[in-house]
């Protein structure tokens, strides 16, 4: 059976309007790793909702009471972190980097993946930008790293509050380009620029695209088709999970 993480993560990546059950749910991602420690009269209250809403949004999963939510909350954080120590145990880097089109050696682009890990243990907030493919390949990434303690969004046009800030690292996952024209400007305005931004794409004109320069490129290789580029960005994803992991969560234990 899915976790329920990644139902709400499908949904919100797929939200459409800012209405009670996508600000549930993107309060449930941001505190997810409090929510273990909320009765439901402060749940409620630091997810500025009704009990109408609240119980709304749990029938919407299959659930019938916060007791339930909550206790299928923190046996699928359980499992989760299972899996993704089982699934470790026999993972290495290398086959994933034979398979990039990369134009760079192995060690420079690993370097770069870590750089980008480090930088996302250090801030708060991962928001992914990107079209309806790269997005919906990036869910098994948000799962993973919100399990393991970080808050990784999807962004959205309709939430109008919307705000990014220093302790945001900014994933633009685009092969042409278009993404970053289609969001750039608005995004500017909402403080893009006070973000860390990593820039993944085929196209390298993009690094001075309305003064919105990136401060790491994940550069692969391809034609602007899509399809390489959509399984190099699952690669990639799973590269910066997987070192991650290895990272900050491997050596604690």
């Amino acid at each position: 059976m899915e976790i329920l993480i990644s139902r709400i993560l499908k949904y919100l990546n797929g939200c459409l309007d800012d209405d009670y059950m996508y600000r549930i749910g993107s309060f449930v991602v941001k505190n997810y790793h409090q929510i273990c420690c909320y009765d439901f009269s402060k749940f409620i209250a630091k997810a500025h909702c009704t009990q109408e809403e609240a119980l709304s949004f749990f029938k919407h999963l299959g659930l019938h009471s916060y007791e339930e939510f909550h206790e299928q909350m923190n046996l699928d954080k359980q499992l989760r972190l299972d899996q993704i120590k089982a699934r470790m145990l026999h993972t290495h880097v290398d086959k994933f980097l034979s398979h990039l089109n990369i134009k760079f050696s192995k060690e420079e682009f690993l370097n770069t993946i870590d750089e980008i890990c480090d930088l996302i243990f250090q801030k708060k907030r991962v928001v992914i930008v990107g079209a309806l493919y790269p997005s919906s390949i990036a869910v098994d990434f948000q799962t993973d790293l919100i399990t393991l303690g970080k808050e990784v969004i999807e962004y959205h046009h309709f939430d109008k509050s919307f705000q990014f800030n220093e302790d945001d690292v900014v994933l633009f996952i685009t092969a042409t380009g278009r993404t970053m024209e289609y969001n750039a400007k608005k995004m500017v305005k909402q403080n893009l620029c006070d973000a860390y931004v990593v820039l993944v794409t085929q196209n390298m004109k993009y690094i001075q695209f309305e003064n919105v320069c990136p401060d790491y490129v994940v550069h692969v290789l391809g034609t602007f088709d899509g399809l390489e580029f959509s399984y190099q960005t699952m690669m990639i994803l799973d590269l910066m999970r997987i070192r991650y992991y290895e990272k900050f969560y491997l050596e604690e234990e």
